[in-house]
């Protein structure tokens, strides 16, 4: 079990975005995903449901289901299993892997319009891992797709 697996088991992570400083980091996050999901509609003039978001680093899965809520297609990458079972818990129809934000290849290239990436640069430290994250998110994204 990794340190932050351990970390997550004991940190309420459902409740953390519930809070009056994370209801201002989620609002203003949406904001910008909301403005990045315009772009793709504007370039590439799709409709909700044909609009795939990977949630990388879902957590227990805030930005997920609010996105799946307003019609995307949304995928959710987790590493903490806790997590994954809370989101899991909560929505049924969203399509959900246990994995490390490092090494998606469970996943297709260009295969997401937008993918999330704001769990994984919170946690990770190394420039190596850093770029590894970049790397897949790049590998997994659209050509015309927006990483957040």
């Amino acid at each position: 079990m990794t340190l932050l697996e351990k970390y997550y088991n004991k940190f309420n992570e459902d409740h953390r975005l519930s809070t009056r400083h994370g209801l201002v980091e989620f609002k203003t996050s949406l904001f910008y995903i909301e403005q990045a999901i315009d772009e793709i509609k504007k370039a590439i003039n799709k409709q909700n449901n044909e609009i795939k978001i990977l949630d990388d680093g879902a957590g227990t899965g805030k930005y997920s289901i609010e996105l799946h809520n307003k019609g995307y297609d949304v995928t959710a990458v987790e590493l903490v299993k806790r997590n994954l079972d809370v989101l899991r818990n909560k929505h049924l129809n969203i399509k959900t892997w246990q994995g490390d934000a490092r090494n998606l290849s469970f996943l297709e290239d260009n295969s997401f319009d937008i993918t999330l990436i704001f769990g994984p640069l919170y946690h990770l430290h190394s420039e190596e891992d850093k770029l590894k994250v970049f790397s897949e998110a790049t590998r997994i994204t659209k050509n015309n797709g927006i990483i957040l």
